[in-house]
């Protein structure tokens, strides 16, 4: 049997870069603020569900 183990550090989403990005030329939106908030909230709720989780392994 294969044991898969979860390492704390690669709990992390970091979020989607496009390249748009890196343009400093494009003129339409990059809503790159929201994104940000976004990514910062589905890691949260990840390490909120890596904590549960790991408290009914114990």
């Amino acid at each position: 049997m294969i044991k898969t183990t979860l390492l704390s550090a690669n709990r992390t989403y970091g979020g989607k870069i496009y390249p748009s990005d890196f343009n400093t030329d494009y003129e339409g939106t990059r809503n790159i603020a929201a994104r940000i908030l976004c990514d910062l909230a589905f890691d949260e709720q990840c390490r909120r569900n890596a904590a549960q989780r790991d408290r009914k392994e114990q």
